[in-house]
């Protein structure tokens, strides 16, 4: 046993470690100091372990160690398990004085921990002489265990030692618990500072949205454009905008950071794959290294088209996404107050169309023809563009109302290229066709047509409804209209041009009523006179080879139909000058024909329009 003054010493000491102890609010410091002032004290103690028990996990865990390589950390014991888990369920300190009866606690332990602990041992001699293990004890709850070990000296550790772990256990158990609370409050006090912030933040993005909610819906009252919708959010982005429409134009933009409308519109086709109706979506260009940023504009479930935001990068803060959501949403409503007034116009529209048919209620039609700038002093046409429908889909209100969707903005294409062409023209939809009242001009009034049709009807028949399930689109012309009362007729003659394209289903797409005259009379002939007078004229070059005959058909076709124009064919045909002389040539040696000679262009007409009619022909037939 001890004597005296040593025993005041090591009490001393303890006395001194405790004001340390309560001094520092480290927990890790204080199990480290802890775990190294007991083996100061401890003489016979050569290692020493700290186990706290976590709740979550439900096993005691080590936090601080010595004369142990760093991987013993890996070995976590359950209650129960081996000396240390013994003592903790007891909740009393137990000496094991000798190397029997470590061995037998030590039975307990799981083999992967065993094994951790002999191969984190420093010592040399690895077989466990002696050990204290002393519960840490908080108001009646074990929260860990200290751990005092001898492997080199037998019998070095005594009661004596038993009594002061259990001394520095009751100082270490406060000072644990109060360096836990302390770590509790800091993490709390932290919590509460990142709560603040968040709450700052929050407080300063509602401002910021409710703000620009404000400004946006103080430009709509005061009557904004979609335009200046962008150039706002493109100030505030910082970047550049642009508008994508369900038929992948760009139909408004501002280019003042990164790109122009040129480079953009180079690179639509690759932008339209990444586009989608219900979800934001992001593509980057490698080319150029431009980041493009869609969001569908959308209402009730329908998509109006695309906001894009385009950036050096794809980094967008809080207030950035604020900024472009309340432009979709704005975008959203100003597009739909546009489709409520074209709906409105439609309306009307039709009930001016009705009237003019009809020739009925004149002062309504002068009071709205003044209103449509429609002058009853000037000729006009009809033209009606019709869109197939699916029979079997027809019925299904989902078909509807997609199909009404896109027939739409059909119309808003149309409308715009038809009043470049003829100004003040009334354009308006009435069920799958698009009407349109041209007001005439004093020349080339066909050419002007022909050139319109060609574009929105066979471009847009196989660009835009390709997608929509290729969808023929088909129109037919009236004749000019010379007054009020000639209106009726000439709509239904343009809706009787409509209907041959489909009897005849040759490759024209439209036809004018006063070309289907010279059909009709065609139409009173024999079918074998008729074929008779294709062989004589064409004969040669429809039994010519299979690979070139194609081709030269369609060179005389269009060289005829235009007139013997050279360089509309040419640009039709999209072939070189010298390439059309060449066919041409040899198109009048295979017919022997003089292409100058108008009796001889004439009969090479007529064999086209039968070519036309014979199909119809074998059908009324069958």
């Amino acid at each position: 046993m001890e004597n005296k003054p040593i025993k005041v010493n090591k009490l001393e000491e303890l006395l001194e470690a405790s004001k340390l102890l309560n001094s520092t609010q480290d927990t890790d410091y204080i199990l480290d100091y802890l775990l190294k002032k007991s083996l100061e004290l401890i003489k016979g103690g050569d290692t020493g372990v700290i186990f706290l028990y976590n709740k979550d996990t439900g096993l005691l865990e080590i936090r601080s160690f010595v004369g142990f390589e760093s991987g013993v950390v890996e070995a976590k014991l359950y209650p129960g398990e081996s000396m240390t888990g013994i003592a903790f369920l007891k909740q009393g300190t137990i000496f094991f004085s000798n190397s029997k009866e470590t061995k037998q606690a030590m039975g307990t332990m799981r083999e992967k921990n065993m094994k951790i602990l002999q191969n984190s041992l420093n010592k040399k001699q690895n077989k466990l002489l002696q050990s204290i293990c002393c519960p840490l004890i908080y108001r009646g709850e074990c929260i860990g265990v200290i751990v005092i070990d001898n492997f080199e000296n037998p019998g070095a550790l005594g009661e004596e030692d038993v009594y002061l772990l259990e001394a520095i256990s009751i100082q270490a158990t406060i000072a644990i618990i109060n360096a836990q609370n302390y770590e509790k409050q800091l993490k709390n006090n932290e919590d509460l500072e990142k709560y603040n912030k968040m709450l700052k933040f929050e407080k300063n993005k509602y401002k910021y949205s409710t703000s620009l909610h404000s400004r946006f819906t103080e430009m709509i009252l005061n009557g904004c454009s979609v335009e200046d919708i962008l150039l706002e959010a493109s100030t505030l982005l910082k970047r550049d905008v642009f508008i994508i429409d369900l038929f992948y134009n760009i139909s408004n933009y501002v280019f003042n950071h990164y790109t122009n409308f040129d480079d953009v519109k180079l690179m639509s086709h690759n932008l339209i794959k990444y586009l989608s109706e219900s979800k934001t979506s992001k593509y980057h260009s490698e080319d150029n290294n431009l980041h493009f940023y869609f969001s569908p504009i959308m209402v009730n479930r329908d998509t109006l088209g695309w906001f894009c935001v385009i950036s050096d990068d794809d980094k967008y803060s809080e207030l950035d996404n604020i900024t472009v959501e309340r432009s979709v949403t704005i975008l959203a409503l100003e597009l739909l107050k546009m489709n409520e007034l074209s709906n409105m116009e439609q309306t009307l529209k039709g009930d001016f169309l009705e009237s003019l048919i009809a020739n009925q209620n004149k002062d309504y039609i002068m009071k709205y023809a003044k209103n449509y700038g429609f002058r009853f002093d000037r000729k006009h046409q009809i033209i009606v563009i019709e869109v197939e429908r699916n029979k079997e889909l027809v019925g299904q209100e989902q078909h509807q109302n997609k199909f009404s969707k896109y027939i739409k903005y059909y119309y808003s294409i149309i409308n715009e290229k038809i009043n470049r062409i003829f100004f003040n023209s009334i354009t308006l939809i009435k069920g799958n066709k698009i009407v349109i009242i041209l007001q005439l001009d004093d020349d080339n009034n066909k050419e002007k047509i022909k050139l319109f049709l060609e574009n929105i009807v066979t471009e847009n028949n196989i660009g835009f409804f390709t997608k929509y399930g290729n969808k023929r689109v088909r129109a037919g012309v009236s004749d000019e209209i010379n007054g009020l009362e000639n209106f009726k007729d000439c709509y239904f003659n343009a809706m009787q041009a409509v209907k041959m394209t489909k009897d005849i289903d040759g490759e024209d797409l439209y036809y004018f009523y006063d070309d289907l005259e010279i059909k009709k009379m065609l139409l009173n002939n024999d079918k074998k006179d008729l074929e008779y007078f294709i062989s004589k004229t064409l004969g040669a070059l429809l039994n010519y080879r299979k690979n070139a005959r194609k081709e030269y058909l369609e060179t005389i076709k269009t060289y005829i139909k235009s007139n013997g124009n050279w360089t509309y064919t040419k640009d039709y045909l999209h072939i070189h000058g010298n390439t059309l002389s060449y066919r041409l040539n040899k198109i009048k040696n295979l017919l022997n024909i003089d292409l100058n000679d108008y009796n001889q262009r004439l009969r090479l007409q007529i064999a086209f329009e039968i070519l036309d009619i014979l199909p119809y022909m074998d059908k009324i037939e069958n």
